[in-house]
């Protein structure tokens, strides 16, 4: 006992109160939401974090995920996440493993704002192109040495890890019908694609937020089938007193066959965000707002924000980033009677945000390094190991296993709060 005291008395004045656990969110409402776990990846100016959020909402998963994280999500039987530094996507299976990493080709960067694995073990990455173009061949007035970035490529992959698709925004669309956008301007920034979505019928239903359209690609040949809103419309919407939404985020088809979105509404008068469902027509070309939610604070996500369909019915709704507010999570039931909603702290905000049955098939014992279910003198030795045979570079495993206090570094720091663990 004496030694322990020593030892503890120790590890106070070695400064050991840096701990940086997860950000404590307010429950605002919990009346019988849809009860699965909330998989989410927070940013703030100081840490990220990638999170799963049990239905009793107690964190049961947590990591200062440092550059690793944004669209953090269920993909088929995978946790996926994007890689800011390598511009690539990381698969994570239930047992906590990184299996295997996705990147572009020809050149090409991955874009974090969408990645899709399809049931037939395919997957659908995004990219952006940039080139200088004489904009005075194209329209009046245009520069003769224009730069034109935000050009978008998707690029889809077999199994194998083969490309099998490629669309390029240049080749299949005509800038010059952008007459939303300042096309006299010596640097033209045309598309930002924020999700990508195989419809029903295997083609591509693509969200370009800066002219605030739905592009319908088909998935063969390239071609575009149809515009939903901006320059190009080719519906008529009705019943919707926004007339359509405006740079929207997180389009999706749903099972009934319509498609919901995130309307961030920032170009609405006056501005403002919600979740809409559109019934679509393709054939006589109508889409009807049949479902809308406004939050009772009139909230405005000027950035991110996600809209998800549960399957009981209800809506998860995530409001993006808020002016001098933190991350804002709603759901609603059918009759639009909020049933959850968890705040965060200033200065928090999450891309996307979905529920979903993930279950890890291994321990959520933090600092258990072994997987014995236990924290000992071996998980110690472990973490001191790794300390001074690892470059840096964490993986998932190690951040949540060996990073004990939680600030995104694994150091004598973590094996000093494991210590003052073992001796509690």
């Amino acid at each position: 006992m004496l030694y322990k005291n020593i030892l503890k008395a120790l590890l106070v004045g070695m400064g050991i109160s840096t701990s940086q656990d997860y950000p404590n969110f307010e429950i605002i409402h919990n009346q019988n939401p849809y009860q699965k776990p909330i998989i989410l990846h927070t940013m703030s100016n100081q840490n990220r974090y990638m999170a799963i959020i049990d239905s009793n909402l107690n964190v049961q998963w947590h990591i200062n995920s440092g550059n690793l994280g944004l669209d953090f999500k269920v993909n088929q039987t995978y946790l996926t996440y994007f890689d800011r530094l390598n511009k690539s996507w990381i698969l994570m299976n239930e047992f906590m493993k990184e299996i295997d990493t996705m990147i572009c080709v020809n050149s090409q960067s991955a874009d974090y704002h969408d990645f899709q694995i399809l049931n037939n073990g395919n997957y659908i990455l995004q990219a952006y192109d940039s080139l200088f173009v004489n904009m005075s061949t194209i329209v009046e007035g245009g520069q003769p040495v224009a730069w034109i970035t935000g050009i978008v490529v998707i690029q889809e992959f077999n199994s194998d890890d083969e490309l099998v698709f490629e669309w390029n925004a240049w080749d299949n669309l005509d800038i010059s019908n952008y007459t939303n956008l300042n096309l006299e301007a010596d640097i033209i920034n045309w598309m930002h694609v924020n999700s990508i979505e195989v419809d029903f019928d295997d083609n591509l239903l693509v969200s370009n937020r800066r002219s605030n359209e739905i592009i319908k690609i088909n998935r063969t040949n390239g071609n575009v089938i149809w515009h939903l809103g901006g320059p190009l419309n080719d519906f008529s919407i009705i019943n919707d007193p926004k007339n359509g939404f405006k740079m929207q985020h997180d389009a999706r088809r749903i099972n009934n066959g319509n498609i919901t979105i995130f309307d961030n509404g920032v170009t609405h008068s006056p501005p403002i965000s919600r979740a809409i469902e559109y019934e679509i027509n393709e054939e006589n070309f109508t889409a009807n707002l049949v479902w809308e939610y406004i939050h009772p604070d009139s909230i405005l996500g000027l950035a991110m924000g996600s809209v998800q369909r549960l399957p009981n019915g209800n809506t998860l709704i995530n409001w993006g980033t808020i002016s001098n507010q933190g991350a804002l999570i709603s759901e609603v039931d059918s009759a639009n009677n909020l049933v959850l909603e968890i705040r965060y702290p200033l200065f928090h905000r999450a891309y996307k945000v979905r529920k979903n049955n993930w279950a890890f098939e291994v321990n959520l014992i933090c600092g258990d390094t072994n997987l014995d279910s236990r924290i000992d003198i071996y998980d110690l030795q472990y973490i001191a190991d790794y300390i001074y045979n690892v470059n840096n570079i964490h993986n998932i495993y190690h951040l949540f296993r060996a990073d004990a206090n939680k600030d995104g570094q694994i150091d004598i720091l973590d094996v000093e709060v494991l210590i003052s663990t073992i001796l509690l």
